[in-house]
């Protein structure tokens, strides 16, 4: 398993007694997955890079796809671009990216790494909803597969499941 920390607790719908403070975040997140980030959380996630950025060393930033990769651009595009300003690494979109979008029925997804951006590297993979860990061990997976030489990943959110 990899480390990975995260910035919300994310109460699904099917969690209907929260707080008034746990559904703004819950609305947070949900925009994110929408592809509409706003600038507070895309300002939340880069206080929270540069935090991981002062206990660990990293050399490249990557993202953990979304189900198509238009999702993933609208998620993360805005971020990846503030991020590319202010740290002293690559950042890049496509270092891991769906091979095509996931299947509508099954969900599967099935990731491919550009090894010549990943190989070396210490990762940071940040990704969206942290549920089970399933996308994590993948992706991390892949990326050591393809020469990395870690993957720390932080996450927008982890389900709350009861």
């Amino acid at each position: 398993m990899y480390s990975y920390s995260y910035i919300y607790d994310y109460y699904p719908e099917s969690i209907r007694e929260i707080s008034s403070e746990q559904e703004k975040n819950r609305q947070e997140v949900q925009d994110f997955m929408m592809g509409e980030p706003s600038q507070a959380l895309i300002s939340k996630v880069i206080e929270n890079v540069r935090a991981i950025a002062e206990k660990e060393s990293f050399t490249l930033v990557c993202f953990a796809p979304g189900t198509t990769g238009a999702k993933t651009i609208l998620r993360f595009s805005e971020l990846a671009s503030q991020l590319s300003d202010i740290l002293d690494c690559g950042v890049y979109l496509d270092a891991v990216t769906l091979q095509f979008d996931s299947d509508p029925i099954t969900h599967a997804r099935y990731y491919q790494c550009n090894k010549e951006r990943v190989k070396g590297q210490n990762i940071l993979l940040i990704g969206g909803v942290y549920t089970t860990g399933e996308a994590l061990q993948e992706v991390g997976d892949l990326v050591m597969k393809s020469g990395a030489k870690s993957v720390r990943a932080l996450f927008i959110a982890k389900t709350v499941l009861s």
